[in-house]
């Protein structure tokens, strides 16, 4: 059995996944199985997936016609994972190569930790531009006010995933499924941290700005609604959501712009 089950759901990745999957199989940690959910792709996805298959065995690549959709797409690839750890990678991103040993170092050595992800480096088609800088130990309140986890970073034991069961495959997580998968799980009682370390290149161009647009807040302040009395939030923190939802009123090119100044790398 391998030790490590890296998952990624594409769809349409023709122009950047290649990469994403050289920057997995570069990995200074060998021992890992590469599963590929091919999300109904209309572009040559399927086609570059295949061809590195050929000269990598690690990969296997799993067409989903059937039920497309981002969620049922990481839940198909969640059964056929076979690892003791689960990381999560996007088809746009480029992880470090020292990223696998690092995150399974830190769950080896913290059995009660069930989630670990990292900070990042924020590019774009010019290169790199800036950095995060995560909490470091995130509490239920922080994930229900929407400090998640970089998914593209993070690594979990599958048997939380077991315990826990997969992602929600309706529509109301739609561009949230990852912060409504985080809430569940804090909800049971697991918790992650974040590794201080920049393991990964987060694509942040205008594509990516583009789909957090008004109808992604709206399902996310009503995902934050759904999970405050789960959480047992207190009432007082009722305005995150609607904060949320006041964002609707701000220009999508002004909240990119502040992004950029926020995490800007001075020392770039």
């Amino acid at each position: 059995m391998v030790k490590i089950s890296v998952l990624m759901a594409t769809k349409n990745g023709e122009r950047t996944i290649e990469s994403s999957i050289d920057s997995i199989l570069s990995q200074s940690f060998t021992d890992f199985e590469f599963i590929i959910v091919n999300d109904n792709s209309s572009d040559k996805t399927e086609a570059i997936v295949n061809k590195i298959s050929e000269i990598d065995d690690r990969i296997v690549l799993i067409n989903n016609l059937e039920d497309p959709g981002l969620t049922s797409s990481l839940n198909i690839g969640l059964k056929r994972c076979q690892g003791e750890f689960v990381a999560r990678m996007d088809d746009d991103d480029i992880a470090s190569s020292g990223r696998i040993t690092t995150e399974l170092e830190y769950l080896e050595e913290n059995s009660s930790v069930a989630i670990v992800g990292s900070n990042i480096n924020y590019f774009d088609n010019n290169g790199v531009y800036g950095k995060s800088d995560f909490k470091h130990s995130l509490s239920k309140v922080d994930i229900w006010r929407g400090i998640i986890f970089a998914n593209p970073t993070v690594m979990i034991r599958r048997s939380v995933f077991e315990k826990t069961g997969g992602y929600n495959e309706s529509d109301d997580v739609i561009r949230v499924e990852d912060y409504d998968y985080w809430c569940k799980l804090y909800s049971k009682g697991f918790y992650g941290v974040n590794l201080d370390e920049c393991l990964l290149n987060y694509r942040e161009d205008k594509l990516a700005f583009k789909k957090r647009n008004n109808i992604r807040r709206w399902r996310l302040a009503k995902r934050m609604f759904f999970w405050r009395k789960r959480m047992n939030i207190p009432l007082y923190l009722l305005y995150v959501p609607l904060f949320e939802l006041l964002k609707c009123l701000v220009p999508q090119n002004a909240i990119r712009m502040y992004h950029r100044i926020k995490y800007s790398d001075k020392s770039i």
